[in-house]
């Protein structure tokens, strides 16, 4: 198999990073948000469950119609749109007094969706064979920058407050737009390219893809909706100061990396793509649902954590890769596109819903989700099955 070339290697690096900073900033407020916000006017458990996921709507509606747009108007222009949208967003949340303009602002960060035109740019600057290699490095960036986020998060809030995160988070996002602008570089004519309805349908009805669009969206409502009740969990019944969480996430993601880097390289290896990915959605499903039991000491939550973030983290690193791997070449750009619009759905979903449970029990919130990942998993598993039969008729 033939090696990235410096172009690619330059390309993958730089789109990586860009999206990295990108990304850390959108997760920076998810270990503190939920503490914070209640002392915003306006707050209520639905409206802060709202103001964390309501940017996934609009990345969602957008992620498509986007990326269409930058094969009229090029990617590069495309993604500094998106770019300068979620600077605007984040500056309006860091002028907020209340939740509402607190929604305003996510939702206006929501609207720079350019994470399909992100991944149509590596098709662009990459050859078929490299692709899923280059995809890895932007799956696995991105789990780096949630990784850092968590650790981060808590000890900036505590510094800056919930208005200097904002701040912090839309020089990220001028950051990103200066690599965009000085070191991605981007191919001098787009290939012609026809968007079909019908590329769309084709996404839905393979079920591979299907499979990484309802892991994804269950992947990040679950993770919108365990960050809606864990900080509180620990601040209640540990009295662990929102300030200190940065002490239990460093050690718990450091020790998910044993979880998240052997499997990595175990399915590189096996090849065993799917049925490792099932595993993973419907192990999540059931460390969940622990969550939910009388924990009595704070290694139980680190413990469960561990393998949440482990699992977590494999599965945001390998699932872009997968679909270049499991799309077809035709409908590649449809399939990315439709895999993105279903995380950042996930990530409302799991923000709206859980914020309308939370008014019921924290518990509802952890068991809806937990149900979502284990019919995720049970999904894959059909999946499996039904691909290994067609395989031993094809054979016979």
């Amino acid at each position: 198999m033939s090696k990235m070339n410096s172009i690619e290697k330059k390309s993958a690096f730089a789109i990586a990073f860009m999206i990295a900073l990108r990304m850390y900033g959108l997760f920076l407020i998810l270990p503190i948000f939920a503490v914070y916000a209640t002392e915003l006017k306006g707050a209520s458990p639905f409206m802060i469950g709202l103001a964390i996921g309501v940017y996934g709507l609009t990345q969602a509606l957008l992620q498509i119609p986007m990326g269409f747009l930058s094969d009229l108007w090029g990617r590069k222009r495309i993604i500094a749109l998106g770019l300068c949208l979620f600077i605007l967003g984040s500056v309006i949340a860091a002028l907020a007094n209340d939740i509402y303009w607190i929604v305003v602002g996510r939702l206006i960060q929501g609207m720079g969706a350019i994470a399909s035109t992100g991944m149509a740019l590596v098709a662009d600057v990459s050859r078929p064979e490299q692709r899923g290699k280059m995809m890895g490095i932007i799956g696995s960036m991105i789990g780096l920058s949630f990784m850092l986020a968590f650790i981060t998060g808590p000890v900036l809030a505590a510094q800056f407050g919930l208005s200097g995160l904002f701040w912090f988070i839309a020089l990220l996002a001028v950051a990103a737009l200066a690599v965009l602008i000085f070191v991605v570089e981007e191919p001098a004519k787009l290939r012609p390219r026809d968007y079909q309805f019908k590329e769309l349908l084709h996404c839905v009805k393979q079920h591979q893809l299907l499979l990484m669009d309802f892991g994804i969206f269950a992947l990040h409502a679950s993770m919108t909706a365990l960050f809606l009740v864990l900080p509180n969990i620990l601040i209640s019944q540990f009295d662990f100061a929102l300030s200190r969480h940065w002490q239990l996430y460093l050690p718990v993601l450091l020790l998910s990396l044993g979880i998240m880097i052997p499997l990595i390289f175990w399915q590189e290896r096996r090849k065993k793509h799917l049925q490792l990915m099932s595993l993973a959605l419907l192990l999540l499903g059931a460390n969940l649902a622990l969550f939910n039991l009388q924990l009595s000491a704070m290694w139980m939550i680190a413990l469960l954590l561990v393998v949440y973030f482990g699992l977590f983290n494999y599965l945001e690193a390998s699932m872009p890769s997968a679909i270049a791997k499991f799309a077809d070449e035709k409908y590649r750009g449809a399939a990315m596109g439709v895999f993105a619009t279903s995380e950042f759905l996930g990530a409302f979903v799991g923000g709206a819903v859980g914020g309308i449970l939370l008014t019921i029990s924290a518990a509802y919130v952890l068991n809806a989700t937990a149900v979502l990942l284990l019919l995720a998993g049970m999904f894959g598993v059909i999946t499996v099955l039904s691909q290994n039969k067609h395989m031993r008729e094809k054979t016979t």
